[in-house]
């Protein structure tokens, strides 16, 4: 067997988030009904670790013919510079442990099952009508995120908040054609921002709470998936003590990283606060929204098992086009 190298350009080309959205809602029901392994170890190469961090995360499924390895870095260098992160997920043979593919993904693919995961948090979570949805960050995330968001929940105005006004409104740029019909307003104010919306998406970096849970109303649901490490936290204590559902992608990456790692190591929050995990929402074993009045939050870490479902649809759609790698 030939071991195939896919460029960043050709997964680009090839795969959408939208492609991911029903394997990652598979993948996820899996691992919650324990069938699959999703390791996860965070490395800090960098002088400090706000400049750069490397995640690798792992996923094997039972009755898939695959596993996979991803090498994940994010360096602050290359966002300040405008070149791409580096990154690759390296697919292996079930049966054999052989290389079948090493996808350069240069975290295109890791940006993209992220937006389907945030797409199915809309479905379980969400009111059933969004009139304003609102993202805080600018980055690759909260580009993606809103998308996805609006494919299961369209909405018709779009706020958003970031700490820099000039990138908040490059991505209002970007997003405006993705959008359409959709109202786009930069905000300066984030209490009034979070009062005003019906969907809340969190994607910064923030090493301290930015929301607030007294900002909150009834109805109201939050897509967390910025915080996804020790020293990273988007929401404080009072916003996971005031949700009805708490929902997590898995309840051990939950406990040891982001803003649930960070309540529960000060004593804020318990685990019993975490009501579950998205797979099990998704299978039917777990309510999820279950009024129009709860106030809902889906925070994720991101699981190796959802490389595994991109790897696999990058995979199958690159056989149409063997001579495109």
């Amino acid at each position: 067997m030939s071991l195939r190298v896919i460029t960043a350009q050709t997964l680009r080309g090839s795969v959408n988030f939208r492609d991911l959205i029903e394997p990652v809602a598979r993948v996820f029901r899996e691992f919650s009904n324990g069938l699959a392994d999703a390791g996860f170890i965070t490395m800090y190469p960098a002088e400090k670790p706000d400049l750069g961090d490397v995640y690798v995360k792992t996923g094997t499924i039972k009755g898939h013919s695959i596993y996979v390895v991803k090498v994940s870095p994010w360096f602050a260098a290359n966002v300040a510079s405008g070149h791409a992160q580096g990154g690759c997920i390296a697919v292996f043979d079930v049966l054999t442990g052989h290389t079948i593919a090493i996808l350069v993904e240069e975290h295109y693919l890791s940006d993209i099952r992220a937006a389907a995961a945030g797409a199915l948090a809309a479905r379980a979570l969400a009111p059933s009508i969004v009139r304003t949805a609102a993202v805080i960050g600018t980055g690759v995330q909260a580009f993606w995120q809103s998308q996805a968001l609006f494919a299961e929940r369209p909405f018709d105005e779009l706020l958003i908040w970031g700490r820099d006004s000039a990138k908040a409104r490059r991505l209002a740029e970007r997003l405006e054609p993705l959008l359409p019909g959709v109202t786009i307003a930069v905000e300066a104010d984030l209490e009034s921002v979070v009062r005003a919306c019906d969907v809340l998406i969190t994607t910064t970096s923030s090493r301290e709470p930015l929301i607030k849970g007294e900002w909150l109303h009834p109805g109201q649901h939050i897509t967390a998936v910025g915080a996804d490490n020790q020293t990273k936290c988007e929401l404080d204590a009072d916003c996971l003590l005031r949700a009805d559902r708490l929902i997590v992608d898995s309840i051990e990456s939950a406990m040891h990283n982001g803003d649930v790692f960070r309540h529960l190591s000060q004593v804020s929050i318990r685990a019993e606060h975490v009501h579950g995990e998205i797979g099990s929402v998704l299978s039917g074993a777990l309510a999820g929204r279950r009024s129009g009045h709860e106030i809902t939050i889906a925070k994720f870490i991101g699981l190796g098992v959802q490389d595994l479902a991109a790897a696999e649809v990058s995979l199958e759609k690159l056989a149409l086009q063997r001579g495109a790698a």
